[in-house]
């Protein structure tokens, strides 16, 4: 700002000092004509007002010179020069400079005459030099006072502009100390500043929410272990004993213990999956679907052989979606798993699994005849380690649907549970065609 305002303040006094200079040789060559004028009307007639030039305005003094006349060499304002003498001898027109005399400066104008003469006409620049004087303090006043206020401004601006810069900043050391995620950057502006800030604030509060979803992973994890750790000790202990227990007891434990640490293994392997989170694919591919959910309803036919698993896929396309092989096996093993388990009866025992382009989708449909999931409960069968009442006698850890949930989040798409009261629950998955 301060260079700017240099800038026009050097420009504006150039303008106003040429046009000032400007002014002045166009009033003295308006008195030299005037002089001239008379000078042919009267061939006698020298001059009128100062010769030596001591009226700061009108009347100016004058001189009338011959090319004859030899060129001088005293200190008067009016002498005879060489540029006038070349005016007088019809070499060259009229002719401005500025010389200095006892009254200060003058500025002269040599103008030809008829006859081998001219005229010399000065007028002192007392009241331009004051005017440029004026002027010249105006614009140094004026352009301080600019450059000051600038400055002011600038400061002021920077110090409240870059204080939610600070207060980020403050923010952000805290947490990289105290490794606290809760921290908040409190700026009120709707500026890049108040967004960068809004923006920082929710990545903490969303990083917050991913530590406290771990915190609870690991609570849930640890209570879910708990219970078969503990049966297991129990058992062992049991077992341990060299008397007391009949031999068709002893199998009975060594098959419940076997039973348990088969659970206990599906238990860590959904946590793994789970603590992979919504981890973008690394290697993605457009897989055809069809055989994809053909194998993980042959291994779900093999777990529940009294289920009736069927298959209905487009005999004129393939759908295709852009997935890892491995992470979409696991949500056809899971969803059909969780149908297999749930969602056949001794009379009812069909679970029909659909496949179909759907806009720009791929929509999974596994439908079984199962005795269905209550309205309240839709809701919260994604939820890790959520098992409704009439399902908690059954085997497993409750974290079937929340990993097929994940998966299907990971590869951007939706999964949706629809109840059918005493008929079963539909499971409808949606991923984007590749």
């Amino acid at each position: 700002m301060a260079a700017v305002i240099l800038l026009v303040a050097g420009a504006t006094y150039l303008v106003v000092l040429d046009q000032l200079e400007s002014n002045q040789d166009v009033s003295l060559l308006r008195e030299a004509t005037r002089i001239q004028r008379l000078v042919h009307a009267q061939a006698n007639y020298v001059a009128s007002g100062s010769d030596s030039c001591s009226f700061a305005a009108e009347p100016a003094c004058s001189r009338t010179i011959t090319a004859a006349e030899p060129v001088e060499n005293s200190g008067d304002v009016l002498r005879l020069t060489p540029a006038a003498n070349d005016v007088a001898a019809g070499r060259s027109g009229t002719v401005y400079y500025t010389a200095t005399g006892a009254a200060g400066s003058v500025r002269v104008v040599v103008v030809p005459a008829e006859a081998g003469r001219a005229i010399i006409v000065g007028v002192p620049t007392l009241l331009t030099d004051r005017a440029i004087a004026r002027v010249k303090t105006a614009i140094l006043a004026t352009g301080g006072a600019g450059i000051l206020l600038a400055g002011i401004v600038g400061f002021l601006t920077a110090t409240v502009g870059l204080r939610p810069v600070r207060s980020l900043a403050a923010v952000i050391e805290r947490v990289a100390r105290t490794r606290d995620p809760d921290e908040r950057v409190d700026v009120d502006r709707d500026d890049e500043l108040g967004r960068l800030a809004t923006s920082f604030s929710a990545m903490l509060h969303e990083l917050s929410l991913a530590r406290a979803a771990q915190q609870q992973l690991v609570a849930d994890a640890s209570h879910e272990l708990r219970t078969p750790l503990t049966t297991l000790r129990t058992n062992f202990a049991l077992l341990k004993r060299e008397s007391g227990i009949a031999p068709e007891r002893r199998r009975e434990l060594a098959s419940a213990i076997d039973r348990e640490l088969v659970e206990m293994q599906g238990l860590v392997t959904d946590l793994v999956d789970l603590a992979r989170g919504e981890e973008p694919i690394d290697v993605a591919e457009s897989i055809d679907v069809v055989p994809v959910f053909r194998e993980a309803l042959a291994a779900a036919a093999r777990h529940w052989p009294a289920a009736a698993f069927t298959l209905t896929s487009p005999q004129d396309a393939e759908p295709r979606v852009m997935a890892e092989r491995g992470r979409l096996l696991r949500l056809g093993s899971v969803l059909l798993d969780n149908a297999g388990k749930y969602g056949s009866t001794a009379d009812r025992p069909a679970v029909e699994v659909s496949i179909e382009p759907h806009d720009e989708n791929v929509r999974f449909v596994i439908a079984d005849r199962g005795p269905g999931i209550p309205g309240e409960e839709l809701e919260r069968v994604f939820d890790r380690f959520y098992r409704s009442p009439a399902s908690r006698g059954m085997a497993g850890s409750g974290l079937g649907l929340a990993i097929a949930h994940q998966i299907v989040a990971s590869l951007g798409g939706t999964i949706e549970a629809q109840a059918r009261p005493g008929v079963g629950t539909i499971m409808v998955v949606e991923l984007p065609a590749a």
